[in-house]
């Protein structure tokens, strides 16, 4: 008996382990709601955008490169500078038409969702610490002006991903914003080292501490050398661990005597993998400076239960009040109307076909992705995006989907085509 129950544990142990190396690309996510029942008006240029299989993203990572440049591959250690360049995404195989691929993106196909797969990345130039840019660098940044130019978003959206994660499915992720904005956004991929490998999950949250410098240093530069209107932040799972740190360095910089702060747009944390106070800290160095702060939490979240196991203590985006000084608290509610911190409860009990432990709620649900893209496109806040108020026992607020949230988003929609030009294809 004894034999066969080693044999049994040695199987387990042996799938756990396959398990941690497999990494499959992302699938193409379920249509937002807003795209749904002929709701996509309110994103008009969606049906006419370049109506292509592959997204074209921009990127810069701190990992350490291998190859050549037109074909780079990022090693999972992290590297001494920045690498920056343009990515390919294509959805779903080769030869997959237009018409196939605006039918999953509306909900109008019952087909399985297509792989996004990474074809190429090529790096166009390296951004040393403390040297003046280099031409090549220059003209990377003059290229994202020239996207800017025939974007109607004005924003660059920074995307941040979490760990465990190869560059494949962080492209795959960061392509779904600009995908599901009628390609109508400018994206960047943040690319920082990650183990892809869930048993060295601890050495991630080494690696994205160390990362989190450059991510400030690619923040400032977008400001000074770019025509955006604004900074985007959009950090998932222990990228708001970077992009927390990140913020706050950049924040700090501000600060210095002669030093402009950045223009920072909407701040979005989704499901953060960031202790939880010096998440706290973190804002306080730099939500004056963004137009305002969105923390999207699940309180049933099972991969930040463990995280918090694991860390010892709460993670942001399954907050512990009790862990926060008086201080601490004292900053955090008044920080709710001084600041625009805005902290979005996602309560799978009111939300159809969400799994309760969910942590991967921003792109798996349809709800919770249409509030994304119309905060992203939109910059509204969260009682003009069909949220209702909560207050936790603890006598925080915060905004949560109600089973009634379709009707709500409707009435949005109806608004922003009223009250707002829509946005529409450049000419």
């Amino acid at each position: 008996m004894s034999r066969y129950i080693i044999i049994a544990c040695l199987l387990i142990l042996a799938g756990v382990v396959a398990m941690s190396f497999y990494h499959p690309p992302m699938r193409l996510m379920p249509a937002p709601e807003v795209f749904v029942d002929g709701q996509t008006s309110v994103f008009p240029s969606y049906p006419s955008a370049a109506n292509e299989p592959e997204i074209r993203l921009f990127y810069a990572t701190n990992r350490l490169p291998v190859g050549p440049r037109a074909a780079r591959l990022y090693a999972v250690v992290p590297g001494r500078d920045l690498h920056a360049g343009v990515a390919a995404v294509r959805i779903g195989e080769e030869g997959t038409t237009w018409d196939k691929i605006y039918a999953w993106s509306t909900g109008a196909s019952d087909d399985r969702r297509p792989f996004l797969n990474l074809t190429n990345m090529t790096e166009q130039a390296t951004i040393e610490s403390d040297t003046p840019l280099t031409p090549e660098a220059m003209a990377w940044f003059a290229e994202i002006n020239a996207a800017l130019k025939q974007s109607r978003s004005k924003d660059i959206i920074v995307y941040v991903h979490g760990a465990n994660t190869t560059v494949e499915r962080a492209a795959g992720q960061a392509a779904q914003l600009h995908h599901f904005t009628g390609r109508n956004s400018i994206v960047l991929l943040f690319v920082w080292p990650t183990a892809e490998n869930f048993l060295r999950y601890s050495r991630d949250m080494i690696t994205a501490f160390g990362a989190a410098p450059h991510l400030a240093k690619l923040i400032e530069l977008l400001d000074a050398n770019t025509d955006a209107k604004k900074i985007d932040v959009f950090t998932y799972s222990a990228g708001g661990t970077v992009g927390s740190d990140g913020l706050a360095i950049v924040g700090r910089d501000a600060q210095a005597p002669g030093a402009v702060a950045p223009a920072l747009g909407e701040i979005y944390h989704a499901a953060p993998d960031a202790d939880f106070r010096t998440f706290v800290d973190d804002m306080a160095s730099y939500a004056d400076k963004a137009e305002r702060v969105t923390v999207a939490v699940n309180l049933n979240d099972s991969a930040l239960r463990l995280s918090q196991v694991v860390n010892r203590a709460s993670r942001a985006g399954r907050p512990d009040m009790r862990e926060l000084s008086e201080q601490q608290s004292d900053w955090l509610l008044d920080a709710v109307s001084m600041y625009g911190i805005e902290v979005v409860r996602v309560r799978p009990e009111n939300i159809p076909g969400l799994s309760r432990r969910s942590h991967t709620f921003w792109y798996d649900d349809p709800w919770v992705s249409s509030d994304v893209l119309i905060t992203l496109l939109y910059d509204l806040p969260a009682r003009e995006r069909g949220l209702a108020q909560g207050e936790a026992e603890s006598g925080a607020q915060y905004w949560t989907f109600t089973s009634d949230y379709p009707e709500k988003l409707a009435a949005v929609l109806d608004r922003l085509q009223q009250g707002h030009a829509p946005l529409k294809p450049a000419p």
